[in-house]
């Protein structure tokens, strides 16, 4: 798996398209492209992308993204698995940050749906 396969792996990771990742990283679309597009050039990232990279998301293990080895992260919890040395597949991300949001959603929904049978009650 190249540097740019992998750089692909963390966009998907973090749920970036090539123009958010740009974006973010103050770079244009066609450097972002270029870098992780199989009909791009594949060129390599530059020191200045991997300082950014780094500034942006500080959990992200510099040393896996240059060459492979270790976990994509930083924190304790291991994001990839290998199924071969050269083959990884991302594992499904925690789904708490969606339960929360969910949660929040179902109480208003709760919240409005009382305003609404209050509404037709007065009437």
């Amino acid at each position: 798996m190249s540097v740019n396969d992998r750089v692909e792996l963390l966009m998907r990771h973090f749920g970036l398209s090539v123009n958010s990742m740009a974006k973010k990283l103050n770079f244009s679309r066609t450097t972002i492209h270029n870098i992780v597009s199989e009909n791009g050039r594949r060129t390599s990232p530059s020191h200045d992308f991997y300082s950014k990279l780094k500034e942006s998301y500080e959990n992200i293990n510099l040393n896996w993204l240059v060459t492979g080895e270790g976990e994509m992260l930083l924190d304790n919890e291991p994001l990839l698995a290998a199924d071969s040395a050269v083959e990884y597949k991302v594992l499904e991300p925690k789904k708490t940050d969606l339960q929360e949001a969910l949660a929040e959603i179902k109480k208003e929904l709760q919240s409005v749906n009382q305003r609404i049978d209050k509404l037709e009650r007065d009437q």
